[in-house]
């Protein structure tokens, strides 16, 4: 397992699962200041990230059945269903720590999907668990959500860490403890967590079935390897990372803007000719590319802002859509798109 060993905190239940729908603004759980001013850096990863190996962590490879000794262990005790807990591994010789919510129907049995859930700048785990509202989805239709800490709260920014790897690592932890079906990894993320999610499609391909970025993305290029599904959402009016071509607040570091990183991840996906426009709302649109080898769109919010469409509202970060669930959305585009 590269290395990482998984272990609890003492900090157990941190989250209970109904607590997602009534957090205020400004509140644990809502995006932080620092999250307002940031997103990421440039387009594309860091040295550290584009360094990473694409060989998937030893014993524990999609489709190969590595999660079958964990699921003859049954329920564990570390991680009690119909909650989020507090976790940690230690990966390239670091501490690092998660959030980890596991249903109620999880009885260790039967393989179960996992999506992995970035947070923003200068946010964490914790924050983020909350404001996808994902845990109550999970709870729903029986999936685990991890919600990891950034090292400095960020995603591919801190000098000498590599987050692809600590990804493949978590994953790995995840998979020795519980019956995880490896061809049911997924990611999203807002901000610089979406960057870090698409950064997982591109340099981790074989590790994640799809992603769902919010409010962020990394580009695709020539480093990266298969098609992997792929779907943004992202407002028009995003004050942090913008719509159009433009500067990241408050890194500095040049975006290329929707549209053009969109049309990069379409051709990377094998996708042929103009998007189709589908309105799905008063105010929101849905961009779908055809012909692709892995399904491909992005979901435009006009007049919104740096937000989780469907999230709790935080003013500070412009509008929040009411019209679309993001979190809806994705586990649909995830549940429609485990790996073949």
């Amino acid at each position: 397992m590269a290395g990482a060993a998984l272990v609890l905190l003492g900090l157990v239940a941190t989250i209970s699962a109904g607590c997602d729908g009534d957090g205020e603004p400004g509140a644990p759980g809502s995006p932080t200041d620092a999250e307002a001013a940031g997103a990421g850096g440039t387009t594309t990863p860091t040295d550290a990230a584009s360094a990473a190996t694409t060989t998937p962590t030893e014993g524990i490879t999609p489709g190969g059945g590595a999660a079958g000794a964990a699921c003859s262990l049954g329920p564990m005790a570390a991680f009690p269903t119909g909650r989020t807990s507090a976790g940690a591994i230690t990966s390239e010789g670091r501490e690092r720590t998660f959030q980890l919510y596991v249903p109620p129907s999880y009885d260790g049995t039967r393989e179960i999907a996992l999506v992995l859930n970035f947070h923003g700048l200068g946010s964490n785990g914790a924050e983020q668990q909350f404001y996808s509202g994902l845990v109550p989805v999970a709870e729903r239709e029986g999936f685990l959500v991890v919600s990891p800490d950034g090292i400095n709260r960020s995603w591919l920014l801190t000098p000498g860490v590599n987050d692809i790897t600590f990804t493949r690592d978590l994953v790995a932890g995840i998979a020795e403890f519980a019956c995880v079906d490896l061809d049911r990894v997924y990611a999203t993320g807002i901000s610089n967590g979406g960057f870090m999610s698409a950064a997982l499609a591109c340099f981790a391909g074989d590790l994640v079935a799809a992603v769902a970025p919010v409010a962020g993305m990394t580009a695709a290029g020539n480093l990266c390897g298969d098609p992997v599904p792929f779907i943004e959402f992202h407002g028009t009016d995003d004050r942090v990372v913008p719509y159009e071509p433009g500067i990241v607040a408050p890194t500095g570091g040049s975006f290329a803007g929707v549209p053009a990183l969109m049309e990069a991840w379409a051709e990377f996906n094998g996708c042929e000719g103009e998007p189709r426009e589908e309105p799905v709302g008063e105010s929101v649109v849905f961009r779908e590319y055809l012909g692709c080898k892995a399904p491909t769109g992005h979901y435009v919010v006009k007049g919104g802002g740096h937000t989780w469409p469907g999230a709790v509202a935080v003013d500070r970060l412009g509008v929040t859509t009411r019209e679309i669930s993001a979190t809806e959305i994705a586990w649909a585009f995830f549940e429609a798109n485990p790996r073949k």
